[in-house]
């Protein structure tokens, strides 16, 4: 199994995907591929290695294994235990490192609101979260509290004052950071069962990130808002259309040599923004961010063309991540 790890380490797959009863399979810029040669995992042999699959699903910590510790999400499906290896940083990575486009440097500036980053499986907006969270709170001394369930990158805490001691359900721990006075708030990723209280903490003028997955900003908030009962839509809406400060999305794209390289979209909310958002018309979001990129907004086709047009990656890789296609002419 170590050797397994090994391969992906060396190959700098994001994850290494174990599924009992048939080959080995990793995960290379978003792309999954079967591990050359490698024969189908025997039944028996996850549990084995980890020691422990108490529940039919569960996350943990593994490891060292090669040298790296591992993010291990595993669940039993009906041919065998499944279970996705993810090596973990050591510490997190300085965000103005991440080649970040520089609009981003604009959400050094918000006190209070929401910020959420988005992108694909294995987009690196896990990493990119806890960079602008590190950050944050090695600018200034916060009161922050970390409530992400599952710490895969450790937070530099700098000099911030850091609440560690909630207890209870996401809801009962924000609870508990609002009255404690806290000015930051990492989520992790996103409970949809969460959405009311992290609305809330928001508008009470505590700064509130998180992740999500989804491959747009569109996608983000058709994400937030599906599953909402019809009572509390409008609510939501006029709330989410208040608070929502930013959302960054992300995927990773292959350069030309074959490396992982990023490509974002931004959506910051403005006036504009803000009536879509309230009325509900997601639709209209792609031409309002088409004609904001002064306001520091980019759409992920057009983040695409201009990586095309640089020479950074192929027209063919280009529009493997394009949601229309047609604009490429």
């Amino acid at each position: 199994m170590e050797s397994l790890l090994s391969y992906g380490l060396e190959v700098g797959a994001r994850e290494v995907i174990i599924t009992e009863g048939m080959p080995p399979s990793v995960r290379v810029s978003g792309n999954v591929m079967t591990i050359p040669e490698a024969p189908a995992i025997e039944f028996g042999a996850l549990r084995n290695f980890l020691g422990s699959m108490e529940w039919e699903s569960g996350v943990m910590t593994g490891g060292p294994w090669c040298g790296a510790k591992w993010r291990v999400r595993y669940f039993r499906a009906a041919f065998g235990n499944v279970a996705v290896f993810r090596p973990m940083l050591e510490e997190c990575p300085p965000f103005n490192e991440l080649g970040v486009p520089d609009s981003l440097m604009d959400l050094f500036g918000l006190n209070s609101g929401l910020v959420i980053f988005a992108g694909p499986s294995c987009s690196g907006k896990t990493t990119t979260a806890s960079a602008y969270v590190s950050a944050l709170c090695q600018s200034k001394i916060l009161r922050a509290s970390l409530l992400s369930p599952e710490v895969e990158i450790p937070i530099n805490k700098g000099e911030s004052l850091i609440l560690e001691d909630s207890r209870g359900n996401l809801q009962s721990k924000i609870e508990q950071s609002l009255r404690s006075g806290t000015d930051l708030i990492w989520l992790g990723d996103f409970d949809k069962t969460s959405l009311v209280p992290v609305l809330k903490a928001a508008e009470s003028g505590t700064l509130l990130v998180m992740n999500m997955s989804a491959g747009s900003a569109v996608g983000v908030l058709e994400a937030l808002i599906n599953g909402v009962e019809s009572v509390q839509k409008d609510w939501v809406q006029n709330v989410l259309a208040s608070v929502l400060k930013a959302v960054v999305v992300q995927r990773l794209v292959s350069d030309k040599e074959g490396r992982s390289m990023a490509a974002w979209e931004i959506l910051y909310t403005n006036q504009s923004v803000a009536t879509a958002i309230r009325k509900g018309d997601f639709y209209a979001l792609p031409s309002v961010m088409a004609n904001s990129q002064k306001e520091g907004m980019v759409l992920m086709d057009d983040y695409l063309k201009e990586l095309v047009g640089g020479g950074y990656i192929t027209q063919e890789e280009g529009l493997k991540h394009v949601s229309n296609s047609s604009l490429w002419g």
